[in-house]
Parts: structure tokens; sequence; C-alpha cells
């Protein structure tokens, strides 16, 4: 590994009006109890799933996503068994809850809220020590081999991205192959760890048709990895004529963001090592899965139209 610049950078808050919301944003309780929850799941030693999570409180996976992203507020019954799973008692929660829940029930009637005012990270008031420590990686080769050691050492889930115009077949660095493999390997290995890999897929749909080269290769990734009990897919439909922003999330610690474009191997990026900065990219990471197809009916749906359209 070559040597990587390490660099210390802060991230501004986004101004906005005191105590102006949208429609759609959860009251603040809702997200502050949410990050609550999410601190406490850190803390626990095996940091369990969402799926093992799932089974303690006897509701699917995208409940406990929403709980954790602070989309839906738990009752207390899912509240009990989520501290319960994560090793605490229950009993300590009660009054939390009961104090988020009123405040939640304060908000939507318009009342204002009586939460403090979080500081900005990296506003003019910030100390040195709310900076994030950023690692720079200068091209695809230092970026992949960095992601691929940190995916290899994962305790119990990887989040993973994929949007680019050309499938990762036509980029030659043997670096990014192996981080691929890697991922796949970490899913499939015989462990008694509760793991989970879900990887978005954007396909590019420049005229409303499935780029040939990628839609090709995601069915033979298909068929590569639909026998990894811990692997998942999901397809997002992507229109525009550039890469996206891809990002790797490993754990609840570690985020790795790649910028990619112009020449197909060009590619640099930097990753961040900060539970907070996490919870950012996982909100988002979440909330954009839960709206995506599964990667194997994304493929009989295109097959169908096709069929239908020679019929």
């Amino acid at each position: 590994m070559t040597d990587h610049q390490r660099r210390s950078v802060s991230f501004t808050g986004v101004e906005t009006i005191p105590g102006q919301r949208t429609s759609s944003e959860p009251p603040e309780p809702q997200l502050a109890f949410a990050a609550e929850l999410r601190e406490l799941r850190r803390r626990t030693f095996k940091k369990p799933t969402e799926e093992a999570l799932a089974r303690k409180m006897r509701c699917g996976r995208s409940t406990v996503s929403a709980y954790l992203n602070g989309r839906r507020f738990p009752n207390w019954e899912h509240t009990a068994a989520f501290v319960e799973a994560c090793g605490e008692d229950p009993s300590r929660w009660r009054d939390r809850w009961l104090r988020a829940d009123r405040q939640i029930e304060e908000a939507s009637k318009g009342l204002r809220s009586s939460l403090p005012q979080l500081p900005l990270i990296g506003g003019p008031e910030t100390r040195g020590d709310a900076l994030l420590a950023a690692h720079w990686y200068r091209d695809n080769r230092e970026f992949y081999e960095a992601a691929a050691a940190r995916a290899g050492q994962a305790r119990s889930e990887i989040r993973v991205t994929y949007t680019r115009r050309y499938p990762p077949t036509q980029y030659t660095t043997r670096a990014s192959a192996e981080y691929f493999q890697t991922i796949l390997d970490w899913a499939g290995e015989d462990s008694d760890d509760e793991r989970s890999v879900r990887r978005i897929i954007g396909i590019p749909e420049p005229n409303g048709l499935p780029d040939r080269d990628m839609f090709s290769w995601a069915r033979q990734h298909y068929e590569d990895s639909k026998h990894i009990l811990n692997y998942e897919a999901n397809v997002l439909r992507w229109t525009a004529a550039a890469d996206g922003l891809n990002m790797a999330l490993i754990d609840d610690s570690v985020v790795f963001l790649a910028f990619s474009g112009g020449s197909r191997q060009r590619l640099n990026g930097f990753s961040v090592e900060d539970p907070t900065f996490m919870t950012y990219f996982a909100a988002y990471f979440d909330q954009l899965w839960a709206a995506l197809q599964p990667l194997g009916t994304y493929l009989s749906e295109v097959d169908g139209n096709r069929t239908n359209k020679r019929a």
C-alpha cells in the first residue's frame, strides 16, 4: 500500500430558518430518538445487524431501518425489544421513550420543541476536536486497495453502491477486481457472525433501455451471487450520462467515497472513520435502498418487456 496523505477536513452545516421544517421531514424529537438508538447499537459489542434486530423485535428489517433512520417512531414494545437485543435493561429506556413520545405529539400540534439546539460541525465557533480526519486516495489502485482491506475486516455489514457508465469488467486494474471479489467472498464466508452485504447497482438507461454492457454484467453478477444468502443487490435506473458518487459503508464506522469520470480508469476519493459522519450516508443509502427493485426482479422485468415487444 502506498503512503496516503492524512489531512483534517471540516464539514459545515447548511443554514436554515430556525423552526422551519419541510412537511416530509420527521420531527426533531423523532430524529433525536433514532440517533440514541443508533448510538446504543454502536456501543453493543456484537453490533447486531438489522436482520438480527428484526428477528428479536418480530418485525421486518425495513421497519428496523426506518426506526434507526428516524423515518418512523417505534412503539414501546419494539423499543423494549431493540434495547434488550442490544444488551441493556429496557426499563432504563421507559422514561426516555415517554419523553420523546410527548415531544413528537407536541411537534405534530405545532408546539415549540424544548430540545436544545445542536452546534454545527465545522462552524466558526468550532474547536479543533470537531474536525474529521480523512484519508485521501490519489488513484484507482489506492482507493480499491484500501476499501478491499477494510471490507475484508468487516464485522457485520457492508453497504456499497456502483453507479458508473461502464461495468466493473471494463476496468483493468487488479485492485478493483480484487475489491469486488473480496466483498462477495466476505458475504459467502462460512462464519458464525451475522453478515449482510447490500449493493445498489446503477444501470444506465439513456433512452429508456438498459445499457447493453451493464445489463449483461448485471445478469452475470446475479448468477454469480444469487446463491449467497448474505448478499443482496437492488437496481437504480440511471439516466444521467455521467458517473454517480459511489460509496462503501463498512459496519457503522467507515465511509469510503469515490469520485470518477472522464477516462474509464480515472477514480480517486477519500475515507472517513467517524460514527456520526457515517449516519448521514447510512440514512441516505437506506432511503434509496427501500425504493429500488431487487436485481432478479429487474432482470425479469426487462426480459419480459423485450419478449412482449417481439410478440
